[in-house]
């Protein structure tokens, strides 16, 4: 997957939340996600957009992601994602950063390993992450 630079700051808004949407799905892979994880998204999204979407945006948005997966799985949820990006290199770009969240303490878990999978056919992007940390059993 060859790296695309995205510039937070003057991305669409529709395209913004697809990217976290697609984030959220990667810490969410084990079916929930705890405070400490939503923290952690938080404020890489804040960190990300130097503070475009502070904690008071990022909450509701999380909360809102979180009830449509539940109401629509995540294939539904995928489906709006690739609608909103219509850009391949925009999609890869996005589970990228998924990659860097979920592989922050250096594993990626059976549970994401198999979401990024899903999330990349899904999006009809390249499999390229295979080896790039070790996986380990959730």
């Amino acid at each position: 997957m060859e790296n695309t630079q995205i510039s937070f700051l003057n991305l669409e808004l529709g395209k913004l939340e697809a990217i976290v949407e697609i984030m959220f799905l990667a810490a969410y892979a084990d079916g929930s996600i705890n405070e400490a994880e939503r923290a952690e998204l938080s404020a890489h999204l804040g960190a990300l957009t130097q503070g475009r979407l502070g904690p008071d945006i990022v909450k509701p948005l999380l909360d809102f992601i979180e009830r449509s997966v539940r109401e629509q799985g995540r294939s539904g949820r995928f489906a709006s994602i690739r609608a909103r990006l219509p850009d391949v290199r925009m999609r890869e770009a996005a589970i990228e950063l998924a990659i860097r969240l979920i592989a922050a303490d250096g594993v990626i878990h059976e549970s994401e390993h198999a979401l990024l999978i899903e999330a990349a056919r899904a999006l009809e992007v390249p499999i390229a992450f295979k080896g790039r940390v070790s996986t380990a059993s959730t």
